[in-house]
């Protein structure tokens, strides 16, 4: 199984590709505060790693949706630990996957700080898609 080709796409491109996509349907698919969204519209943050490949991710499933009806965006969240054992990566093929520092993993195996919300986000698709590619 290659897991180490990642994608990435600015999630601002997602509210111009569906118009019906809202700034805060699209944060709650990415785990953030609206707010982000409107910093990253006008230009004042840019969205991390992590974001952007989550919003890969996430235009994936959009654009295999079938028209007329928008589909219902998963918010789903796994540990990100639990890809460590499951497919059997190193911390480093982790943190490349998502888009953190090998340090920020450990931190997670410790217990000193855990993954945000958009990381376990990101962490439940990359699972369905790797469950997909191991099958």
């Amino acid at each position: 199984m290659n897991i180490a080709h990642f994608e990435e796409t600015n999630p601002v491109s997602l509210l111009l590709q569906f118009q019906w996509l809202s700034q805060t349907q699209l944060a709650k698919a990415l785990g953030v505060n609206p707010s982000a969204v409107s910093r990253w519209l006008c230009g004042t943050t840019k969205p991390s790693r992590t974001i952007q490949r989550l919003a890969w991710e996430i235009l994936q499933i959009l654009n295999k949706w079938p028209l007329p009806f928008p589909p219902q965006i998963e918010t789903a969240e796994l540990d990100p630990l639990q890809l460590l054992t499951k497919f059997n990566i190193s911390r480093s093929t982790l943190a490349e996957a998502l888009g953190v520092s090998v340090k920020a993993i450990g931190h997670w195996i410790s217990g000193r700080n855990k993954p945000s919300r958009k990381v376990c986000r990101l962490a439940h698709q990359l699972n369905k898609k790797w469950v997909v590619l191991s099958g």
